[in-house]
């Protein structure tokens, strides 16, 4: 666990430096519980509760039985990561009502071509059994059998390595943060080309939304679709950079907790100053012609 922990680590390091990226001393921190809380879910069957550990009896012995191994439950109680599982999930996007396989369809008639990109991602579905509803990316690549690794293209990023092989058209970024999505420029997403880009949870771990809505704005499609979970604290924010590079907030729901308010943008071009300034006023605004630069937002 520790060797691998630190193997993660330095390539997510080595990922920041291709984009000339450097994490604060708060976001380094969460990415190494984040690191911790990914290597210790993939020990577990997706979706499994685990008890906290102020339960120490509980927990041991939860993790016991899913792992089978009493020294592996308790090296597990020293960790900074919580113990968690999972196994993909469009219900976020649900409660917000977006049926995300609906969404994808109507993207892949309308353009020809589909690429989503999920942060995050996890076993995607992938260790499961059974057809079922098409709520994960798993169940993305059932539905588009007809043209998955043609004219559908599957993405999804990890904070480490979950999968050694997939199907063709799914595609793991191992060691990608979200504020370090811009990466995938190097892994063969080109800017301006996905569809729909979705995080179930763990965006809302992430303590650098500006960066997040810079390299997010700059993946999507115009009409492009993000959605996504955040603390309350970081609602102005998001909405400041949201405004700045071209992305309107069409839902938003607070959920409490956890899941801490979900979040729907659509990609759009962005508005000038003075489109901004009429809006200001109670005006509305005229379709959008130029993007805003740092400056004109000071």
């Amino acid at each position: 666990m520790f060797a691998a922990a630190a193997h993660a680590r330095r390539a997510i390091l080595r990922n920041f430096d291709l984009i000339g990226y450097e994490p604060d001393p708060v976001a380094w921190r969460s990415i190494k519980m984040g690191v911790k809380r990914d290597l210790q879910a993939q020990l577990l069957r997706p979706n499994t509760p685990i008890p906290p550990r102020r339960n120490l009896p509980r927990y041991l012995r939860a993790i016991h039985n899913e792992t089978g191994s009493l020294a592996k439950a308790i090296v597990s109680s020293v960790h900074d990561g919580a113990w968690t599982s999972s196994g993909g999930s469009f219900r976020l996007a649900e409660e917000l009502g977006f049926d995300l396989v609906s969404e994808a369809n109507q993207r892949f008639e309308s353009n020809g071509i589909l690429r989503y990109l999920e942060i995050g991602g996890a076993w995607a579905g992938l260790n499961k059994t059974g057809e079922g509803r098409s709520r994960d990316v798993a169940g993305l690549a059932r539905h588009f059998d007809h043209a998955i690794g043609r004219r559908v293209f599957l993405h999804f990023t990890n904070l480490t390595r979950w999968h050694q092989t997939l199907p063709n058209g799914l595609v793991e970024h191992p060691f990608v943060t979200a504020a370090g999505l811009s990466v995938l420029e190097e892994q063969g997403i080109r800017n301006a080309t996905v569809d729909i880009l979705y995080s179930q949870a763990a965006v809302y771990f992430e303590t650098d939304p500006k960066s997040l809505m810079n390299a997010a704005s700059a993946l999507l499609r115009n009409g492009g679709l993000l959605i996504f979970n955040h603390q309350p604290e970081y609602s102005e924010l998001l909405k400041f950079r949201a405004l700045a590079n071209g992305l309107v907030q069409t839902r938003q729901r607070d959920l409490g907790g956890m899941n801490g308010i979900v979040v729907a943008f659509e990609k759009q071009d962005a508005p000038s100053v003075e489109d901004r300034r009429q809006s200001s006023e109670g005006r509305h605004a005229p379709n959008l012609k130029r993007r805003l630069t740092e400056g004109e937002l000071r």
